[in-house]
């Protein structure tokens, strides 16, 4: 139980922010905005089956569950590493290296989930956009643990915490741009919807916005699940390496 204790660690410090009223809001303003300013301003615009706004909901939800993960998790990681010199002591204790980076990702997972969750009642309540699916939940559970575990490498190869904005400015921001988080992929070249059919968030978009999980989503999760579990073997490697 290793893992565990690591996990319990980390929300902890998670549970102390989340606490602040402040630190809420503010992870959540931004979706609600993109919720709010995209869903009025092009929803007669932009013709999808179902209608724009539920459409988008899923996106934003998507895009809330990818940044918290990730965040949670290179943040946790590279700060611990730089200024609270914490995570040192982590590396000393007894814990195996896939426990101590299993308990790191499940506290993104628990992010991800827990502001993804906010932005989808938000929709709900305020835009009556989208119902809870075992669709959604299976892809709020895989998303955050693929970028949980990315976020755990970023962290850990990163030297300056600073740097994890480097990742999310030209990593993360693209690919939820072209990933069909605001827009349907089909509207873009038939090129480059082979590429995006390939990253992790137009995955989770795909099982964000389906009202029931169909064999056709199977994809969709081994995708996620499979690049999760890569990075978390990654992760693990890289921290074997650790010698700060």
């Amino acid at each position: 139980m290793g893992w565990y204790a690591v996990f319990y660690r980390e929300w902890l410090t998670m549970y102390k922010k989340i606490g602040r009223l402040g630190h809420v809001f503010s992870s959540i303003i931004a979706p609600f905005i993109y919720l709010f300013a995209f869903g009025f301003g092009l929803g007669g615009r932009v013709d999808v089956p179902g209608g724009y706004l539920p459409f988008l909901a899923g996106g934003i939800v998507a895009i809330t569950i990818m940044l918290n993960a990730f965040q949670q998790t290179a943040n946790s990681i590279s700060v611990g590493k730089m200024y609270y010199h914490v995570f040192q002591s982590v590396v000393l204790s007894p814990v195996r290296p896939f426990e101590v980076m299993l308990g790191i990702v499940m506290a993104g997972v628990v992010r991800g989930l827990f502001f993804g969750g906010l932005i989808f009642l938000m929709a709900w309540l305020v835009f009556d956009a989208g119902h809870l699916t075992l669709s959604i939940f299976i892809g709020g559970v895989l998303g955050s643990f693929c970028f949980g575990a990315l976020g755990c490498i970023v962290g850990l190869l990163v030297k300056m915490p600073d740097d994890v904005a480097f990742v999310n400015n030209f990593f993360i921001m693209p690919m939820t741009f072209f990933g069909g988080s605001f827009f349907p992929v089909e509207n873009l070249p038939q090129s480059i919807q082979y590429v995006v059919m390939l990253f992790p968030v137009g995955a989770l978009n795909r099982l964000m916005r389906s009202p029931v999980f169909t064999p056709d989503l199977f994809w969709e999760a081994s995708l996620l699940l499979t690049l999760g579990l890569v990075f978390l073997a990654i992760a693990v490697a890289v921290y074997r390496r650790y010698n700060e």
